[in-house]
């Protein structure tokens, strides 16, 4: 699959999946400390899927930046060493990520239909990926959006659009083909979705004084 990206974007690409994890990681941070006080099964699930989701980032982040180094420097290209380097931190993203989305369809699912998820890790490549994860956050987005109409709290609205944000990040990396702004979009949406969690939390945690 074709992959369209700006040029000057390739050094910012990898700064925003690195920033991204250290959000993910003070969001996971916040839930599992909320876990700690209020002891909520959905709370450690959270916990657990930021703070996967945040690992696969972090890796994800580091390669691509090392690789994009190497470039620069003159030390290698892309598609010789360091292919196998790079393709290694893509594997463990696609991974954690789903991982993560998989506990998040957990916490979600009615309590007497909960059961173990088991992903198709028999696929290759990038369109799939992010058509699997589309697949999995949809009903995250659909439970969410579902909650916030029925609640009508600001809390649950940063909820909703935090994962809202998640799946149009993988919705316009699956259109990156068509123009290279699309990554551009998908990235700005995912710092998006990792923002508004963290200010959900932390407005959570502060209103209780769980900082």
């Amino acid at each position: 699959m074709l992959i369209l990206i700006p040029q000057w974007f390739f050094s910012i690409q990898p700064i925003i999946y690195i920033l991204a994890s250290m959000i993910g990681f003070l969001v996971s941070f916040y839930f599992y400390r909320s876990y700690t006080f209020a002891k909520q099964k959905e709370h450690y699930y959270m916990y657990l899927s930021f703070a996967s989701l945040s690992m696969g980032f972090l890796v994800f982040g580091i390669t691509e930046l090392y690789t994009y180094l190497s470039l620069i420097k003159g030390l290698t290209t892309m598609f010789t060493e360091f292919s196998s380097f790079r393709d290694f931190g893509i594997w463990i993203y696609y991974a954690c990520s789903l991982i993560s989305y998989s506990l998040l369809c957990l916490i979600y699912l009615p309590k007497n239909l909960k059961f173990a998820l088991f992903l198709p890790y028999w696929y290759k490549g990038f369109p799939y990926f992010h058509v699997l994860s589309l697949f999995l956050i949809s009903y995250v987005i659909f439970r969410s959006t579902a909650n916030w109409f029925v609640n009508r709290t600001r809390n649950s609205m940063l909820v909703m659009l935090s994962f809202l944000m998640l799946g149009l990040y993988h919705m316009f990396m699956f259109f990156t083909s068509f123009s290279e702004w699309m990554v551009v979009i998908a990235h700005v949406a995912l710092i998006c979705g990792f923002l508004s969690m963290f200010w959900m939390i932390f407005r959570v945690s502060r209103k209780k004084g769980r900082f």
